[in-house]
């Protein structure tokens, strides 16, 4: 897997994910950005140009993958606000507690090896009423499709190095200690026919 998750899947992804209508959906979440700012697979940088360097103190970023990291570089070099790339995971991150007033994550927690771990990891960082912002493809609230998306996450997960396609993410968010108020599941016309079985969610929640 190393020369396809390393190097075929970061460009594969990238190609996949670098429809307009995504990068509106990275715009709007990251430009609610503030402060001390963590971003959790940060992948190949396709967020950066979205944050507002009026309101973004600093960024840190955190991406596992050598491979989204070397084709993170050049946008690094052009990073509208101070950014440093640290090497690590969010099942474990290099941070002491209450360090970041904002914390995101985009299309991240649907790969992450232990969800729960990286939640208690984000909510350990984030400062009291700090801000957890997240853009995710979710377990579908349809019974029918729910069936289907437990049916092929054992492929997607090796198709999509790790990705989940039945992931409640707003569910344990909230079991995380979270605020989260509710929150709507959209279909992404990006996915084409693939969007019933990726529904999206955007959302802010409060440490």
């Amino acid at each position: 897997m190393g020369l396809y998750s390393e190097t075929i899947f970061p460009w594969l992804l990238d190609k996949a994910l670098g429809h307009p209508r995504i990068a509106a959906r990275r715009a709007a979440l990251v430009g609610q950005a503030r402060g001390q700012v963590l971003e959790i697979g940060f992948g190949s940088g396709a967020t950066l140009p979205y944050y507002d360097p009026a309101w973004v103190t600093r960024l840190t970023v955190v991406e596992p993958s050598d491979g989204m990291n070397r084709r993170a570089a050049h946008a690094l070099a052009a990073s509208p606000v101070p950014v440093v790339s640290v090497p690590g995971a969010g099942e474990a991150l290099p941070f002491g507690d209450a360090s970041f007033d904002t914390v995101v994550t985009c299309l991240t927690l649907c790969s992450v090896s232990d969800v729960p771990q990286v939640l208690a990891e984000i909510r350990r960082v984030l400062k009291p009423g700090g801000q957890f912002l997240f853009f995710e493809h979710v377990l579908s609230e349809d019974a029918d499709r729910q069936r289907w998306q437990h049916r092929l996450t054992p492929l997607q997960k090796v198709v999509g190095v790790g990705c989940h396609l039945n992931r409640d993410s707003a569910a344990m968010v909230r079991a995380a200690g979270f605020a989260l108020p509710p929150v709507v599941q959209e279909q992404e016309r990006a996915f084409g026919r693939l969007a019933p079985l990726l529904p999206v969610i955007s959302a802010v929640a409060l440490r």
